[in-house]
């Protein structure tokens, strides 16, 4: 596989040494390719947040505030390979021994950017991801297959 977006969850199990990987120490973590350098991730899908229709609110924001808490992101962080919302966690000593990507990934994270303003997100994602696939296997030509994905996008974005 030439690149994996979605690495991280899986980074732990691809460096097991117990003889279940094939790819121990052959792959290393970059940041994404832009156009003219480093190109930016996105920020978002790991959220906690308390409604205002709830009738526990202070329950609700006592558990974000837990969940949220230094030593429980740093918790979280050692049984995971997943980022976590706290900076100094990528700067721990021990964790950075553990996952040594760790720092790089600090860096895409503080140059993502938010994700396209759209209420209705998830439309937005198979739209480009059937754009994609039209042009990965040949089913539509790229300019055709762009064009669509722009009609596409405009009411969704507007």
């Amino acid at each position: 596989m030439l690149f994996y977006r979605n690495w991280a969850y899986g980074y732990e199990a691809a460096q097991k040494t117990d003889g279940s990987s094939k790819v121990v120490d052959k792959f290393d973590v970059a940041p994404i390719p832009g156009l003219n350098g480093p190109g930016a991730g996105t920020l978002g899908g790991n959220n906690l947040a308390v409604s205002a229709y709830s009738k526990h609110k202070q329950t609700a924001r006592d558990f974000v505030a837990f969940m949220t808490s230094a030593a429980q992101i740093k918790a979280f962080a050692q049984t995971s390979s997943m980022p976590v919302a706290r900076a100094a966690i990528y700067e721990d000593p021990g964790l950075v021994k553990k996952y040594p990507y760790l720092p790089a990934l600090k860096e895409g994270i503080l140059a993502a950017v938010p994700r396209p303003a759209a209420v209705r997100y998830g439309d937005v994602t198979a739209a480009v991801q059937e754009s994609a696939y039209a042009i990965v296997t040949g089913a539509k030509p790229v300019d055709q297959a762009l064009t669509e994905l722009q009609s596409a996008l405009g009411p969704l974005l507007a």
